[in-house]
């Protein structure tokens, strides 16, 4: 499995402006959300998530791309994670495919997803996760 690439991939990119954004409870987005700094999401996201940080609160839901530097999830997501340092909270419940450079997974995560590794030196490394409360330390 090789990669994804996209052309502004905010893994390599740093932003001039940080800020902090949400989207709340109730809310739902079909399509493109790009946002500086920090994006919390509360509400449903049907589409591409772009920013420095995303966090998905324990109420919110994403289902389709996450990309950025660092990933909470505390809530639903079903898509690819595109991510640096990701964090799937107690409580998370992600299937899909994760792309990483720090992966944690809290006891309680239910994780049904492939995972490969972005590591510095180039060097990749995947595997999968299937059920819940799997840890994988790299």
């Amino acid at each position: 499995m090789s990669q994804p690439t996209h052309p502004s991939d905010p893994l390599t990119l740093t932003s001039a402006k940080s800020g902090r954004s949400h989207l709340t409870v109730g809310a739902k987005l079909t399509g493109d959300l790009n946002s500086p700094g920090l994006m919390e999401l509360l509400g449903h996201v049907d589409g591409k998530v772009t920013a420095d940080s995303i966090s998905i609160e324990d109420v919110g839901s994403v289902v389709g791309e996450l990309w950025a530097n660092s990933v909470a999830i505390k809530g639903h997501f079903e898509g690819t994670i595109n991510g640096g340092d990701v964090r799937l909270h107690a409580g998370a419940k992600v299937s899909g495919e994760i792309f990483y450079r720090t992966l944690l997974i809290e006891y309680g995560a239910e994780v049904n997803s492939s995972c490969s590794s972005r590591a510095r030196n180039g060097d990749n490394t995947s595997g999968s996760v299937g059920g819940a409360d799997q840890t994988l330390d790299r």
